[in-house]
C-alpha cells in the first residue's frame, strides 16, 4: 500500500513571517486510505510547525510532526503512535510582486530522522513559491517542489492555490497538488477550505480533501498564532 499521509493545505507560501514575529502553527488531520481489504488511518496529534522572522528577507522554521497510525483488515487493528523525525528550515524571500510579476520565495528543508545514521537518512525538500494578488480579492499562490529521498527516486511536486476574500476576516481557498516519482503520478490531491480570523494574530483554517488517484480522503485543521517577540522585552531596554 502507498501511504499517502497528508497534511492537509500543502502550499508555501511566498510571503515571509516579518521580522521579529514568532509564529505557531498547530495543525491537526486526519487521512482515511482504503485498498482491497485494509484501511488505513493516519492522524496528526497535533503537529506543530514554528516560524520566526530573523530579517527582512528571512524566516526559520522547526516542523515536529506527531502521528497517530491504525491499520484495520479483516482481522485486526494495528497502532502506532510515534514522532520520528523533525523538520528544519529556511524561507528566503527573493522577490516582491511588481504588478504583474509574482512575488517569489525560496524554501529549504532538511527532514531529519530519529535513528542512526541521521545523515545517510536525511531527506531534503526545496521549492520555489510564487504568488500574485490580483483584483483585490483573489490570491493564486503556486509551488514547484522537489525532494530529495535517501534510497529511494525523487519526488516531484506541484502545487497551486486559489483564495478568494469574502471580508477581511474570511477566506475561501480551494487547492490543487501532484506527485510524481520516476515520471508516474502516485499522488494528486484535490482540497477545498476557509480561513476565519479569530481575533488579532489568531487565524482557524478548516479543510476537506480527496486523492483523485487512490481511494484516499481527509480533513483536518491548522490554528495559528502570532507573537510579537519586541512586545516581550520592555521599551527601556531596547537599545
Amino acid at each position: 500500500m502507498i501511504s499517502l499521509k497528508s497534511h492537509g493545505q500543502t502550499v508555501t507560501y511566498s510571503n515571509k513571517v516579518e521580522k521579529d514575529i514568532f509564529q505557531i502553527e498547530l495543525y491537526s488531520d486526519q487521512t482515511t486510505q482504503y485498498q482491497n481489504l485494509e484501511k488505513s488511518v493516519y492522524w496528526s496529534l497535533p503537529s506543530v510547525l514554528f516560524r520566526y522572522g530573523l530579517s527582512d528577507k528571512i524566516e526559520l522554521q522547526l516542523v515536529t510532526p506527531f502521528t497517530l497510525e491504525q491499520v484495520y483488515n479483516s482481522n485486526n487493528t494495528l497502532t502506532s503512535h510515534y514522532m520520528n523525525m523533525m523538520q528544519v528550515g529556511v524561507l528566503v524571500n527573493l522577490l516582491k510582486q511588481n504588478n504583474s510579476l509574482p512575488e517569489i520565495s525560496f524554501t529549504y528543508r532538511s527532514i531529519i530522522p530519529f535513528e542512526e545514521n541521521t545523515i545517510e537518512k536525511t531527506s531534503h525538500i526545496l521549492s520555489l513559491n510564487l504568488s500574485n494578488k490580483m483584483f483585490k480579492r483573489f490570491n493564486l499562490n503556486y509551488n514547484f517542489k522537489y525532494k530529495i529521498l535517501p534510497k529511494s527516486n525523487d519526488v516531484k511536486q506541484v502545487i497551486v492555490n486559489l483564495g478568494y476574500n469574502i471580508s477581511n476576516k474570511l477566506q475561501l481557498f480551494a487547492e490543487s497538488s501532484a506527485e510524481l516519482m520516476s515520471k508516474k503520478m502516485i499522488s494528486n490531491f484535490i482540497i477545498g477550505g476557509l480561513s476565519y480570523t479569530l481575533m488579532e494574530n489568531l487565524y482557524l483554517n478548516i479543510y476537506y480533501g480527496n486523492c483523485l488517484k487512490q481511494n484516499t480522503s481527509l480533513v483536518g485543521g491548522i490554528l495559528t498564532w502570532r507573537l510579537d517577540t519586541k512586545n516581550l522585552i520592555p521599551k527601556n531596554q531596547l537599545l
